[in-house]
């Protein structure tokens, strides 16, 4: 018999508690909201429900750790971004240690202090 505790103690011991055999609350739930996006709010057909479905439990699916949604709306954040001509987000660290990195040889390789620009 299922009941809402024995899915609340589930959940907390695995971290994503199963529904039904190999689905997932996020992919039940990507499930149902799709479906019911699709479905009642665009007024779809209602023979596109499957698709709908599908869709929801491959968005819903973990692929190394990651959920594949959170992939696609990241690969999509940095495609609008290149699209609108935004600036890319960039690790200032990484940029910052290349640039003294280059600074420190320039000045090992010759006795003078270098002048690096910062592109």
């Amino acid at each position: 018999m299922f009941s809402v505790t024995h899915f609340r103690s589930e959940f907390i011991q695995q971290g994503q508690a199963t529904i039904i055999r190999k689905v997932t609350m996020t992919q039940f739930m990507l499930i149902i909201v799709l479906t019911a996006m699709g479905v009642g709010l665009f007024n779809a057909p209602f023979w596109l429900a499957p698709l709908f479905i599908i869709a929801g439990y491959v968005a819903g699916y973990t692929h190394n750790g990651e959920i594949v949604l959170k992939r696609l709306v990241a690969y999509l954040m940095v495609w609008l971004r290149n699209l609108v001509g935004a600036p890319q987000i960039v690790n200032v660290q990484a940029e910052w240690d290349s640039v003294r990195v280059r600074a420190e040889r320039q000045q090992i390789g010759g006795a003078f202090a270098a002048t690096v620009v910062v592109e």
